[in-house]
């Protein structure tokens, strides 16, 4: 059996993890590297890995949920027999692949169900840069009405604007109110103090002199950057419209997607996604153990 023994997440497992992602992955957010990295703290996450295989536990020693793991398909049924053999298991971050795979070598042993929760949106770039066609003509109207009334500046991400970025954060969060226990303690603490190391690129809006809105991301395939960070500081018409434009017009040529991760079960931020029409959805579903 395999050991299914879990160790911290640190940077320096970033090398070996991002290859086994990129050569078995499914090119989800939830499963790559900085992701893991980021959210780590909040979601009490630690991992189990070799040279071509990783999954990551969720919870703490006792729990027995995981994400599903990535990998050889050899390592994978090794280590999924071995965790059945502890029992009670759950899967979480599958995607329709991890489906097929559970449904062809332990058929009968799981129970899985849609997780729209967990679901990731894709956007392609034209979308979030153009805003094209009758459906977006609100949209757009948003955009210009904001750079009518305001005086607006774009300005890339640095270190000289982490301070204006916490105070956009603190703004959000206060915003949010009671519902930011979902969101993240941490892992913007972790994105400002360690952007550098996890390439993580972005922009700050402001408006008449007083910073407003943050987008940072970081790539996640040779086509496509994550965005893990997207904060206003109120809810003006246009402005969320006009930081991803700006996000997406700092990308190189090869960028044509942009993945906005999960919804997370809120009425408002799921509407608000769908409403930018993605081009394809990441759906994740959950597994259990019968």
């Amino acid at each position: 059996m395999l050991d299914t023994k879990t160790t911290t997440i640190n940077l320096g497992q970033e090398e070996n993890i991002s290859r086994i992602y990129h050569a078995y992955g499914y090119g989800d957010s939830a499963h790559s590297f900085r992701s893991i990295y980021i959210w780590a703290k909040d979601m009490s996450l630690s991992i189990c890995f070799s040279d071509s295989f990783y999954a990551v536990k969720i919870g703490d020693d006792v729990s027995s949920t995981w994400m599903f793991p990535v990998g050889s398909e050899e390592k994978k049924i090794e280590f999924i027999s071995s965790l059945l053999a502890e029992g009670n298991l759950k899967f979480k971050y599958m995607t329709i692949e991890d489906v097929y795979f559970l449904q062809q070598h332990f058929s009968g042993r799981f129970v899985m169900d849609p997780a729209p929760d967990d679901s990731e949106y894709i956007y392609d770039r034209n979308t979030i840069e153009n805003l094209p066609g009758g459906s977006f003509a609100s949209k757009r109207n948003y955009v210009k009405q904001l750079l009518r009334d305001h005086d607006v500046e774009t300005r890339i991400f640095s270190s000289e604007l982490i301070s204006d970025v916490a105070q956009i954060s603190r703004a959000w969060s206060s915003c949010k109110g009671k519902d930011t226990f979902i969101f993240d303690q941490f892992a913007s603490k972790i994105i400002l103090s360690e952007y550098d190391k996890l390439d993580i690129t972005g922009v700050v809006i402001y408006l008449d002199d007083a910073p407003c809105a943050v987008i940072l991301g970081y790539r996640l395939e040779d086509n496509t950057v994550d965005c893990c960070v997207q904060k206003t500081d109120s809810y003006l018409h246009g402005l969320q419209y006009y930081m991803r434009q700006e996000f997406s017009r700092m990308q190189p040529p090869e960028i044509e997607f942009f993945n906005w991760e999960e919804d997370l079960g809120i009425e408002g931020l799921r509407t608000a996604k769908q409403y930018m029409h993605p081009c394809s959805m990441i759906h994740m579903y959950t597994g259990r153990q019968t």
